[in-house]
């Protein structure tokens, strides 16, 4: 302990009489250690930790594929719920739920929660046990028209103070008294948004309609179940719903079985896991750059080395000492990088949103401090072993001639150099990866979106259902607002939709009057969208046949649709689509009228392949949810929005606008995972780059001042400015083009796996490669360009007159 003591006291005067380099060694550190810490605890928070349900691994997630429709991972109707919980062997309980949007009024103003309508087995089936009271039962929905509710802890903190006597106190959402029946524990919810439970109702209409589809199931399986055994009886449970249903064949149609991790964090696993791979990088890159320092202070303190082991210091004595001063660099790097990670981590947060899967997880836990002192103590280890071992083995004889400082040769500086290799081979892999996901970036920032979301402002409305309960009260209400929401100064049009593009899927049957169904047979598929007269000249979208909608139209009834060019060329290949009439499958015999086509507006999403979508005049089915879209006639969109809570109030003060944002944003947004990978990676890679620079500058500016006599000999004999110049430029480029050569084989072997995250450009583009190469070129020239004219200024007289 008094040895370990004493080489404490040692380095830290030894750091002390350096500052440049401590400080410089420890920033280094910190910002690897940092962001490895950072991006660690959002792949903590999102990947590693579980969520708070009863053993989430025998959770998992039912949906429909039907390949004639190209739909993929989509909604269950009724019928095939109630199929999914009585047929299937494995499971030993299923649940279905679908998201509402609901308005508490009667305490103030309007507040708009996120709620969970779902089956009686709900939190049941997810493991959420309430702290309070209980959770839902199957005899909720027929006692009183299922009005009872759950709470999350959030709601009940915010809104009760966390009154434990809440049990049995009412809330009025949407217009009904709703009876509080249980709270649940801090952090428990599903999904990650959700505030309120209240029990599923199913509607009457839909409870034979089997391609009427907006249920989302669950299922748990039994204890020893696995996932694949699970698919396999689900496929049986196909099959025997097509014996049963005849219409389900020929259509392609299978039952999706999926692990609830994948369903939650599926889309963005891969991208974490990229990201905490090319962070490593980073702190490899600086740990060449601090192992780089050393070695260079090692060299420089070789007389010093060579008294203290003349004087009776071992060879573990000496590496002890250099040991000691890499573990409290790498030390002072991890403290000052948990603080950079701490603010780095709540930057990524807020850049994030909610776009990130389980984002209320993540935080700087006990795991990630963990995950911190071990990274600081490897990092100790990697750039602080090999200048010890190096520093520790001393031959005396050469180290105490004066002469011995002349030539640049030696193991210290190959291992400098392949320090530099290194580096800038894994600078090349970062930078390879940075520009193809830019490249990929920018491919999806100018894919067709279908409309033009610049100047548009969007929200929500969810009307209350006690007194919207009649579709023509809900008709007269969205006409009134539109009405008023189109003299709002500054407003150049306005339309109402059920949903927001980009905002996912809606699927529902429909049968054409020229084709008509024969019985048994399975509906055709459609992307189900209400539109208001203005709405799509509104969004901006392009008319390529006919016309748009006109007038509301008379209720429940659907004169006229407008479909896309997808739905056209799936039904009409033949170009005869309008006049065509169809109607959807609650709406049988209300024939609507193909009055005009549209091009393919991106409803789910950029980068989705534009699917059949059809939208049917808002008196088609007025609905309680809306989504309102505003384009103004300059300025930024927001400008308006106080005139239209204004005008919305007016019309009815407790109906709030929420969820209210630019289209624009919302395009931003369904893009963000991947403008986030593109940034970091950037950043990542512009770091390691920088590394990389000065990693060459140090190691051919420390070779030049080692090389001071042999320089003045060649120029003393005659040689050029010039060729030392080309002597110390060979040096720096020699390790540059190294380092490409193996960064170059490793990015290939990585391309393979980064194909699936692309869009728009080959993993093997070789564009990509050949600028990474050439920025590699051009930054070692610079690099070395600075110790290079240092050395052709060496005076032949004054480096031969020091010897």
């Amino acid at each position: 302990m008094e040895n370990l003591l004493q080489d404490v006291r040692q380095a830290l005067r030894s750091l002390r009489k350096s500052p440049g380099f401590t400080l410089v060694a420890v920033l280094a550190l910190a910002l690897g250690i940092g962001a490895n810490s950072a991006v660690f605890s959002v792949v903590n928070g999102v990947l590693l930790v579980p969520p708070p349900l009863e053993a989430p691994e025998r959770l998992v997630d039912l949906a429909n594929d039907i390949q004639a429709a190209d739909l993929t991972g989509i909604s269950i109707s009724i019928p095939e719920y109630q199929d999914f919980s009585t047929l299937p062997r494995v499971f030993s309980s299923v649940a279905a739920f679908v998201w509402r949007d609901m308005t508490l009024t009667g305490g103030g103003a309007a507040q708009r929660f996120g709620v969970v309508a779902g089956t009686g087995t709900l939190l049941s089936t997810l493991g959420m046990a309430p702290m309070l009271g209980r959770g839902l039962t199957e005899d909720d929905a027929a006692r009183e028209g299922g009005r009872v509710v759950v709470l999350t802890h959030k709601v009940w903190r915010a809104h009760f103070s966390e009154d434990p006597g809440v049990l049995g106190r009412t809330m009025q959402l949407d217009g009904h008294p709703y009876t509080v029946v249980g709270v649940l524990p801090e952090g428990v919810a599903f999904p990650q948004n959700a505030d309120l439970y209240v029990p599923f109702v199913a509607p009457v209409e839909h409870v034979t309609l089997r391609t009427t589809r907006y249920l989302s199931a669950l299922a748990r399986m039994k204890p020893g179940v696995t996932v694949d055994e699970a698919r396999a009886d689900m496929a049986r449970v196909a099959h025997q719903m097509q014996q049963a249903e005849p219409r389900y064949g020929g259509i392609g149609w299978s039952i999706r079985v999926r692990s609830l991790e994948d369903r939650v964090v599926g889309d963005v696993r891969g991208t974490l896991w990229l990201l905490l791979g090319a962070v490593g990088f980073v702190l490899l890159v600086a740990c060449g750059s601090v192992a780089n320092l050393l070695l260079a202070r090692a060299a420089a303190r070789e007389r010093e080395v060579s008294i203290r082991a003349a004087l009776g210091a071992s060879r573990g004595q000496l590496m002890a000492q250099f040991l000691t001063e890499s573990l409290l660099l790498s030390l002072l790097g991890g403290a000052l990088g948990l603080l950079f990670a701490l603010w780095c981590t709540d930057g990524l947060l807020a850049f994030i949103g909610d776009s990130l899967p389980r984002a209320a997880q993540v935080r700087l836990d006990v795991r990630s401090m963990l995950f911190t002192l071990g990274v600081t103590l490897l990092t100790s280890a990697v750039f602080g072993l090999v200048p010890a071992l190096q520093a520790s083995r001393v031959d005396l004889d050469a180290a105490m001639r004066e002469g011995a400082r002349g030539t640049a040769g030696g193991r210290s500086a190959t291992l400098r150099s392949g320090l530099v290799v290194g580096q800038v081979a894994f600078a090349l892999v970062l930078l390879v990866g940075a520009g193809l996901f830019l490249k990929s970036l920018l491919a999806v920032r100018g894919v067709d979106a279908g409309f033009r979301p610049e100047g548009v402002l969007t929200g929500r409305l969810a009307l209350p259902d006690a007194r919207y309960v009649e579709p023509a009260r809900r008709l007269s209400f969205q006409r009134e607002l539109l009405e008023r929401l189109k003299v709002v100064p500054g407003v150049a049009s306005v339309g109402l939709t059920n949903l927001l593009p980009l905002g996912g899927l809606s699927t529902s049957g429909l049968e054409f009057e020229s084709r008509p169904t024969v019985p048994g047979e399975l509906l055709p598929a459609v992307e189900f969208r209400l539109a208001s007269p203005d709405y799509l000249s509104t969004l901006g979208a392009r008319l390529l046949q006919g016309r748009l909608h006109q007038d509301f139209g008379e209720l429940e009834r659907a004169p006229e649709v407008v479909i896309n060019r997808r739905f056209a060329e799936v039904y009409w290949p033949q170009g005869n689509a309008l006049g065509q009439r169809l109607a959807l499958e609650p709406q049988k015999g209300q024939w609507a009228t193909v009055v005009g086509i549209i091009d393919d507006v991106r409803e789910w999403g950029l980068v989705a392949p534009a699917r059949p979508a059809a939208y049917w005049s808002l008196s088609a089915a007025p609905g309680a949810y809306l989504g309102l879209v505003v384009r103004v006639e300059s300025g930024a969109p927001e400008s308006v929005r106080t005139a239209i809570d204004a005008a919305l109030r007016e019309v009815d003060s407790d109906v709030p606008l929420f969820s209210v944002a630019p289209l624009a944003r919302l395009v931003d947004a369904s893009i963000g995972s991947r403008s986030l990978t593109a940034l970091l990676l950037g950043l990542f890679a512009g770091t390691a780059l920088l590394l990389s620079a000065l990693g060459i500058t140090g190691v051919v500016g420390y070779s030049v001042a080692r090389r001071t006599r042999e320089l003045g000999i060649r120029m003393a004999l005659g040689a050029a400015r010039s060729d030392v110049l080309w002597l110390v430029l060979r040096q720096g480029l020699g390790l540059t083009g190294l380092g490409v050569a193996v960064g170059l084989v490793m990015s290939l072997g990585l391309a393979r796996f980064l194909g699936t995250l692309l869009h728009g450009v080959t993993a093997y583009d070789p564009w990509t490669f050949a600028g990474v190469a050439a920025l590699l070129g051009a930054v070692a020239l610079g690099a070395t360009w600075l110790p290079a004219r240092r050395a052709t200024r060496v005076d032949p007289i004054i480096s031969l007159r020091s010897e």
